[in-house]
């Protein structure tokens, strides 16, 4: 079976989703909604580095909603900066005109359940009205952090502690609100965006990751916990965002607990650096690791590489978390899904 599918935004992520839409079997692109006015009328397969297709980018939204198509892969360039205004407007609209959704953002509908009620209800009436589905995924929240952890305890007979922990190089970042949001080049003293998103289950989408393993595994959390710690630049130096001076952020080390029979039990940790220097005890380079204590224990890590583009695996991971989930939120009933309620599914193709 075929699904006929428009990709909406071509940014870091989008134009990973387009090239992996292009690419599997069983996908056909059918529209291109666009940001940028230069690429507005320029053939998909010239913005994904690909043969031509005969679909043309366009940036109106009427255009994109009168075409025929099973789902819309949503992955507009800043859309988790802007997760409770314009897309949640989006993806309401696009499920009322009867689009089945997949979309990176927001990240808190990873899990729908630990989502804020306002939302979810907002868009579980715009999936009745349209007959249609959403599924929001990203590689963390939305794989690393709990996808993996939950498929690996499908070995497990007894579970102590899970300890997931991502380190990701972003030297090469080059959005200065991203960095400010970080913390990077801020003086540890400094109020955080961090602190604020994170400090509390209502506005931290890492909620979602530890309510879902929970649910999975089956037990209740019982509290949350939020910790953050830093490590300063010992010399002024330069990234691509801006100047790093001395004395300020330049590795973020933060983490959220899960809290249950008065213990941490789940632990999701992250280091964020923009200097190896500084701190690289806490781990240097881009990969992911777990640990499972329990019977049996076990000890994983994951270290994905790339070999196109610029090298920017993260965007690959959340392209293609979406992408592959295409024909499965295709086949699913009307509603907010998760990955706990939606058939396991395999991705990419053979090349």
């Amino acid at each position: 079976m075929t699904h006929r599918v428009v990709q909406w935004g071509t940014g870091n992520v989008g134009r990973h989703a387009l090239r992996a839409i292009l690419g599997r079997p069983g996908l056909e692109l059918v529209g291109l909604r666009v940001y940028d006015p230069e690429k507005v009328g320029v053939d998909a397969g010239a913005i994904a580095g690909c043969p031509e297709t005969g679909v043309h980018a366009t940036d109106d939204v009427e255009a994109i909603l009168a075409l025929d198509a099973d789902c819309v892969n949503y992955s507009a360039l800043g859309a988790t900066e802007d997760a409770a205004g314009g897309v949640i407007d989006d993806l309401e609209r696009l499920l009322r005109a009867g689009f089945n959704v997949t979309s990176s953002a927001p990240e808190s509908l990873v899990y729908p359940k630990a989502a804020p009620r306002p939302i979810v209800e907002r868009l579980e009436q715009a999936c009745a009205e349209g007959n249609s589905s959403l599924f929001v995924s990203g590689v963390n929240p939305g794989f690393t952090m709990d996808v993996w952890p939950i498929t690996m305890t499908r070995l497990s007979r007894e579970i102590e502690r899970i300890r997931v922990t991502e380190v990701l190089d972003m030297v090469e970042y080059t959005s200065q609100s991203a960095m400010y949001f970080m913390g990077f080049g801020q003086s540890p003293h400094a109020p955080a965006p961090l602190d604020a998103m994170h400090s509390t289950p209502e506005t931290s989408p890492f909620y979602a990751s530890l309510v879902m393993t929970a649910d999975a595994i089956g037990f209740e959390l019982e509290d949350y916990r939020y910790e953050r710690e830093v490590g300063l630049a010992e010399e002024t130096f330069a990234v691509k965002a801006g100047t790093i001076e001395r004395g300020t952020i330049a590795v973020v080390k933060m983490g959220v607990y899960g809290i249950a029979r008065g213990r941490d039990v789940l632990i999701n940790e992250w280091v964020w650096r923009i200097s190896n220097e500084v701190r690289p005890e806490w781990g240097i380079g881009e990969h992911w690791s777990m640990e499972i204590e329990g019977d049996p224990s076990m000890k994983l890590s994951m270290e994905p590489r790339t070999r196109r583009d610029s090298g920017r695996v993260v965007s690959l991971t959340v392209a293609t978390a979406i992408v592959n989930a295409i024909p499965s939120v295709c086949a699913a009933p009307p509603g907010l899904r998760s990955p706990l309620d939606l058939p396991l599914w395999g991705g990419g193709y053979l090349s």
